[in-house]
């Protein structure tokens, strides 16, 4: 017989998945809607909160120690500084940036 804590992560992480999938669902039903601009910002934040709790929940970055904070950290400020990178390549191109 499992302990009730070991019944409520399960619990926990059977419903982090079922909101990944909502949101999975919502990103694909947006990208059909015909947003416009406002599209890929809505995207980017159920993407963030897709990451978020992949993060939090599957990586256990909620608690100590630190230094788990840290190397997630570091990994974001690569992410960007790589994001500005191509950027910075598409903006200096002829076409100029892409048009959403």
């Amino acid at each position: 017989m499992k302990n009730t804590s070991e019944h409520d992560s399960n619990l926990l992480y059977i419903i982090a998945w079922l909101v990944m999938i909502l949101l999975t669902a919502i990103s694909i039903w947006i990208a059909f809607l015909g947003l416009g601009l406002y599209a890929p910002v809505i995207q980017y934040g159920i993407a963030a909160t897709q990451a978020s709790i992949l993060f939090i929940l599957f990586m256990r970055l909620k608690g100590p120690p630190r230094l788990k904070w840290i190397f997630a950290g570091s990994g974001f400020f690569w992410l960007l500084f790589l994001y500005g990178l191509t950027w910075t390549d598409y903006a200096t191109r002829r076409g100029g940036l892409p048009q959403f």
